[in-house]
């Protein structure tokens, strides 16, 4: 089965700009006009990797964020405005990357490509002595399981999906369905357990790191 991509854009040229490089690539290229139509592909066939125009006409690109986090779809934000404060809403919303049109199509497959790895790789290196398997849902320091509640290796893998990003702590409760008035003592506990039980096994820099004021990031010791 072809791997899916949905592009949410009311610009047939984008549509015209990128589909032969998809095609190209032995990809599916799937295209919606608005959030209604996104809506609908999504739930027909949930795509490997969605493109959102931020600036579409009516019910803005945005709004497709929470459903996309919700299905763990990686999503990219398309927009013809560069200002930083722009980028940086966009990866509030959850966005794994941003690309600014004009943009050039070989380049937005390599960033494509690199979302396709990162979602199929069952195993993430997260320093000499961590790795996270994800096909076994569990972590090893040094080759040895650590014993993390299902809770903790969720939050943790959330983390190291994107190493670097800060995610606030309404980010990580609603991945795990936490109720918002408890969920800021609650996620602070999980990651002080998952520092202490990394420690415990032996690793040298656990990788959490907390970023003040904002929330939580994982960090590349490597």
């Amino acid at each position: 089965m072809a791997t899916v991509l949905l592009l949410v854009e009311d610009d047939p040229s984008i549509y015209d700009t990128i589909a032969p490089y998809v095609q190209r690539e032995g990809w599916a290229l799937r295209w919606a006009r608005s959030v209604m139509e996104a809506r609908r592909a999504i739930e027909e066939q949930a795509p490997a990797v969605a493109l959102i125009d931020r600036g579409l006409p009516g019910e803005a690109g945005d709004a497709l964020a929470p459903q996309l986090r919700k299905l763990e779809i990686p999503f990219m934000m398309l927009t013809a405005r560069a200002e930083e404060a722009q980028r940086l809403s966009g990866f509030d919303l959850g966005a794994d990357d941003y690309v600014t049109k004009p943009f050039s199509a070989p380049e937005l497959m390599r960033r494509i490509g690199v979302l396709l790895r990162r979602q199929g790789t069952p195993r993430l290196h997260l320093s000499d002595e961590i790795e996270l398997d994800r096909e076994a849902r569990c972590v090893r320091v040094q080759g040895q399981d650590v014993a993390l509640t299902s809770a903790q290796y969720a939050l943790l893998e959330r983390l190291a999906r994107r190493p670097g990003r800060v995610y606030t702590r309404a980010d990580l409760a609603e991945l795990m369905d936490l109720d918002l008035e408890t969920s800021e003592r609650t996620i602070d506990s999980h990651v002080k357990n998952i520092r202490k039980k990394l420690r415990d096994a032996g690793a040298q820099n656990p990788l959490i790191e907390t970023v003040v004021g904002a929330g939580y990031t994982l960090r590349s010791a490597r």
